[in-house]
């Protein structure tokens, strides 16, 4: 994706380059102001001196002004300072033939009275004065210009007999005038390396400029390089443990010896675990990929942290926790339930992990409105643990940032959940806080809006879960232990199951004996993929229902999933999960 930080960057010029820039604009802007001085000296000298002679000199300013706009032109923008040593020697030479040209207005000097010498002499100062500006101050063009035109003026006043009785007035303006070039020439080269600076600093500035751009466009392609590696690393992984939960969920059904099952039961805590960790990946790439969708909605708050407290109590029991809950059953919230009860979950798993001994407690109370502005819901999640030190009370919520977990203990998870609860929390307008202190506990507070509708009526009571239907299942699948731990658990539970390895074979297959459903894998061998294998299916049979299951998570494969309208299940897949999905399947189809 192409963003701003991509866009090319011109270098800032040389300041070579910005002194011929200027002078460049200068040429085409000064020859009338300065021409008009020449004309107005030429004007005092011809009360003295013949027309044709003033004339002369006055059309010889013109010539070189002329000359000076045609020649001095504005440097090419990728010109260098050793490609512009010929317009800097050009603009010199110029400048110099520029300031001859001025001072020969002295030869005037003999004729003129002490009043006309006076004036002559502020015409050229003032002239010299402005060539600072107009020159950046460059020390030879400027020098090149001033030199002839206020030396040849100081050489005059003391050469020339002056006509006044005081005959210290021409030495005296003589080494005034001196004093003054000094002083011009110093506030050239002041000019001149306050350009410089203001060049290195823009230099200096576009440097770490293209630096941090640099720096971005890495992290930029690193986000999408992790977002690559979790997507393939989580397929890759996905797959086998996917086969494994469907044999032993297969293998659950087995009439097994008590030692067997004890065995199969350590197996399953151990696919579980696995599970979870992938399913945080998971959830990092639905969020990369801004493809979760909230559905906001008045709702009962208490029976959501009543199924969460039942959940999780036999995991706090196992570690000798108690486990607690507070919530009035009046209490409603505006939330999406899906994502809130994410959020509550991963906390609740968080707290317990993290708490050896004592008691987690699970609680929610109604924070009243002030000023006119509507209450709030907090939902408590406190624990007894170990705590959290001030200064990674921010570091919890990034990506896989753990405490205490050096040997990366696989029970412990990968350190995503609560960067996961602070992004769901963003998406639900949730605001989250966090408090702690060293051995004695840790308290998230999540706060979210109250229910300003009506509150929907509650269930009576839980309805039973349906009975698996029988039915005639096609899958299709590429690896064989995936198609024959399909097979087993399919049926174990009473389905008809129908294995093709390609897309082929099934359009083959379903043409002798159609199916009830499909359950198809996204990728397959060749070209084919599951929503291609899906669309050719249902060419020959249209309401076929389907089910699309994948290990892969990147966003693009998420959204071409929700596209297309498939219901995506994500490997590992439960049994429950898996049967659930089928009755929903066949149920809609009904």
């Amino acid at each position: 994706m192409q963003t701003p930080t991509n866009a090319p960057l011109s270098p800032p010029h040389s300041a070579v380059h910005e002194v011929l820039s200027l002078v460049a604009r200068q040429v085409g802007l000064i020859p009338w102001p300065v021409f008009l001085v020449a004309a107005l000296i030429a004007s005092i000298a011809m009360r003295s001196y013949p027309g044709w002679l003033v004339s002369g000199w006055l059309l010889m300013v013109g010539c070189v002004l002329t000359l000076r706009w045609r020649l001095l032109t504005f440097p090419a923008d990728d010109a260098d300072d050793e490609a512009l040593a010929p317009e800097l020697r050009k603009a010199i030479v110029l400048s110099g033939v520029n300031g001859l040209t001025h001072a020969m207005c002295v030869l005037f000097f003999p004729l003129m009275t002490e009043l006309e010498r006076s004036v002559l002499t502020m015409l050229l100062a003032g002239l010299s004065s402005g060539a600072v500006g107009s020159t950046a101050g460059h020390p030879a063009i400027y020098s090149a210009y001033a030199g002839p035109v206020m030396g040849g003026l100081a050489l005059a006043w003391l050469i020339v007999p002056s006509n006044a009785q005081q005959g210290w007035l021409g030495t005296s303006m003589s080494v005034l005038i001196v004093m003054y070039l000094l002083v011009l020439m110093s506030l050239a080269r002041g000019n001149h390396q306050s350009l410089q600076r203001a060049v290195g600093l823009r230099q200096k500035a576009f440097q770490l400029n293209r630096e941090l751009r640099d720096a971005l466009e890495a992290a930029e392609h690193a986000n999408i390089a992790k977002t690559r590696f979790l997507a393939s690393a989580s397929h890759d992984l996905r797959q086998p443990l996917h086969t494994l939960t469907l044999f032993s969920a297969a293998l659950n059904t087995e009439n097994l010896s008590d030692r067997a099952h004890e065995i199969v039961g350590h197996m399953n805590t151990a696919i579980r675990a696995l599970g979870e960790q992938l399913s945080g990946l998971l959830d990092l790439s639905k969020l990369d990929a801004g493809i979760i969708q909230t559905q906001a909605c008045a709702m009962h708050l208490a029976p959501l942290l009543r199924q969460l407290h039942h959940e999780f109590t036999p995991l706090a029991h196992s570690k000798g926790l108690r486990l607690a809950l507070t919530c009035p059953e009046s209490l409603g919230v505006h939330s999406d339930g899906v994502h809130l009860s994410r959020v509550v979950r991963n906390l609740l798993d968080n707290a317990i992990k993290y708490c050896d001994a004592g008691t987690v407690w699970l609680g929610a109370e109604t924070l009243p409105g002030q000023d006119g502005l509507p209450g709030r819901v907090l939902i408590k999640v406190r624990d007894t643990g170990r705590g959290i030190p001030a200064e990674h009370h921010r570091q919890v919520f990034e990506e896989f940032f753990q405490l205490d977990n050096p040997e990366r203990d696989r029970t412990k998870g990968l350190g995503l959940g609560l960067s996961i609860v602070q992004r769901l929390s963003q998406l639900l307008d949730i605001r989250v806080s966090l408090e702690s202190e060293i051995g004695v506990g840790t308290q998230v507070t999540l706060s979210l809006g109250v229910a300003t509708s009506a509150l929907p009526p509650k269930p009576a009571h839980e309805e039973p879960e349906a009975s698996m239907p029988m039915c005639h299942m096609l899958v299709i699948d590429d690896e064989t232990e995936v198609r024959a731990a399909m097979k087993a658990l399919l049926t174990s539970r009473g389905c008809r199951v129908t294995l093709a390895a390609s897309t082929d074979e099934a359009i083959r297959l379903i043409a002798e004996d159609p199916p009830d459903i499909a359950l198809v894998d996204f990728r397959l061998r060749a070209e084919e993929n599951g929503i291609r294998a899906i669309r050719k299916l249902r060419q020959l049979q249209p309401s076929l229902p389907a089910l699309l299951v994948s290990g892969d998570t990147a966003p693009d494969r998420l959204r071409e999933a929700q596209e297309e309208g498939l219901l995506l299940l994500h490997k590992p897949v439960s049994a429950d999960t898996l049967l659930q999905a089928i009755r929903l399947a066949l149920e809609e189809e009904n």
